[in-house]
């Protein structure tokens, strides 16, 4: 056991590998977001084929993510994040080719697919980073998540106005973050075993016990984020008048606040706790989401509307920024599922976005 310890890199290089799969995870996600309205022209699809072409990922991620930690159990969170940051790259290709509603579908469930597994390995990963350090840095990650898909609305908003092609923007953010990811993720941690009243590890894991109230709250949660990411350009854009490259602002305003709420949500966590966090946070998300978006509907499409708009969407993001790495903290903390990489891949698998 002593020497399994010492062979483990020291904490601070694993936390940045992971901080770094974070942001580029969150990168190529946000840079996707402000090219939807250009799909929808460019496919001419009505706004019920498009939902229905959104609801892939959604499909999609429910197939490998109670997969994933079973995944991270057998062969270890850091090797599995390695294999899954490169399907989950390559995946995104498919999605700038698509010529169709079904090719669209098809390319869109398999990102789904390949996104959903590298989310909960790669919270698995943190979770493990988490426990070697001793306090709460699992915000962290998520900040520098919020942080990539600021970065990655700011790129694909400029692609847009210079004429980059969805193809080119996907190939290039891919390569550029494997290179810096692959060498960091020799850094990651080894996960800690199991206990020993776990039992063998199941195939396929579904929130279960303790794990349910948690898991229901994270599917909430992260519906509204992947709501925000799938039809806030949308409604800017084809309900309230913004233009081609202004249409990202209600995800960028989103992704900034929530980066500044997580970049402080380890120390709100410690003075206020978990499950008050959560109460307060998600509840006056909510709140400014719903009023910012009944001013703009009282104002009508124009300027005025669109700012109230993306001020409800920034409210949202500061409301949601600690909810999430709240949630996982919770099950870790949970005596009955202490937290180890099937219990993080439980929890997680109740994503679904949109």
């Amino acid at each position: 056991m002593r020497h399994a310890e010492t062979a483990q890199p020291p904490p601070r290089p694993a936390r940045l590998a992971v901080a770094v799969t974070f942001a580029v995870n969150g990168a190529l996600f946000g840079s996707w977001a402000p090219r939807i309205p250009e799909i929808k022209a460019n496919l001419a699809l009505s706004d019920g084929v498009l939902g229905l072409a959104l609801l892939a990922p959604a499909v999609g991620s429910l197939v490998t993510m109670p997969l994933a930690g079973t995944i991270a159990a057998r062969w270890g969170s850091g090797p599995s994040t390695r294999v899954a940051a490169v399907l989950f790259f390559m995946a995104a290709l498919p999605i700038a080719v698509a010529g169709d509603a079904v090719t669209l579908w098809a390319a869109l469930f398999v990102f789904g697919a390949m996104m959903g597994g590298l989310d909960v390995l790669m919270n698995a990963q943190g979770v493990t980073v988490e426990q070697a350090y001793g306090r709460s840095v699992l915000s962290s990650f998520h900040a520098v998540f919020s942080l990539g898909a600021l970065t990655g609305t700011v790129i694909g908003s400029v692609a847009v106005g210079l004429g980059v092609s969805l193809l080119v923007q996907f190939a290039v953010l891919g390569a550029v973050s494997l290179a810096v990811v692959l060498p960091l993720s020799r850094s990651f941690l080894a996960d800690p075993p199991a206990p020993p009243e776990a039992g063998p590890v199941p195939l396929f894991a579904l929130p279960r016990g303790p794990l349910i109230p948690l898991a229901v709250a994270a599917f909430a949660v992260l519906l509204a984020e992947g709501s925000t990411a799938d039809w806030s350009a949308v409604l800017l854009r084809d309900s309230l008048g913004a233009g081609p490259a202004a249409a990202g602002a209600a995800f960028a305003a989103f992704s900034a606040t929530m980066t500044l709420g997580r970049l402080i949500g380890d120390r709100v966590l410690t003075r206020l706790g978990r499950r008050r966090a959560i109460r307060w946070f998600a509840g006056s998300g909510a709140t400014g989401l719903a009023a910012g978006l009944a001013v703009a509907a009282v104002l009508g499409p124009g300027p005025g509307a669109v700012g109230a708009a993306v001020a409800g969407f920034s409210l949202l993001g500061v409301g949601l920024s600690v909810t999430f790495p709240a949630l996982l903290a919770e099950a870790g903390a949970t005596p009955a599922i202490a937290m180890d990489s099937r219990s993080c891949g439980r929890l997680v698998t109740s994503w679904v976005k949109p």
